[in-house]
């Protein structure tokens, strides 16, 4: 069985790949609980609810142009969004490299956040844009 070492992942968002950047990556595709238990029943009964897809990543933080900040600091609190993908690896989409993709909004974004003497990371949450949420591709 083929095992993955998280090393070399890509994130590229609104064109820009700042995967040089990523510390960490959480990829989350989550449907809500809908219980449809009716009266009479031995158990409970479940059924896909509302997708609520997001995508949190620690970034080191960088201010340089086509870096971390000049990229997101733009699209906080854009309905519009941008593109967003996400790869395990930084090489080329197959079925043992899957993209995930979404049209992603930030709604915070906390631009400085650290202590003396520590490397400026900063948490980014991307939730999906109106109608939009994580799609898986191999190709």
């Amino acid at each position: 069985m083929a095992k993955h070492v998280l090393t070399n992942a890509s994130l590229v968002f609104n064109s820009v790949d700042l995967s040089d950047h990523v510390q960490s990556i959480t990829v989350s595709m989550n449907a809500e609980d809908v219980d449809l238990t009716a009266m009479g029943a031995t158990s409970r009964e479940h059924a896909p609810g509302l997708r609520d897809d997001r995508v949190t990543v620690t970034f080191f933080q960088d201010f340089a142009s086509s870096k971390v900040d000049a990229t997101l600091s733009g699209y906080v609190g854009s309905a519009t969004g941008a593109t967003l993908v996400i790869k395990p690896v930084a090489t080329t989409v197959s079925s043992t490299n899957p993209s995930y993709t979404m049209t992603a909004i930030l709604l915070n974004y906390q631009p400085l956040s650290g202590t003396v003497g520590e490397a400026d990371t900063i948490d980014v949450e991307f939730v999906p844009a109106a109608g939009s949420f994580i799609t898986r591709a191999t190709t």
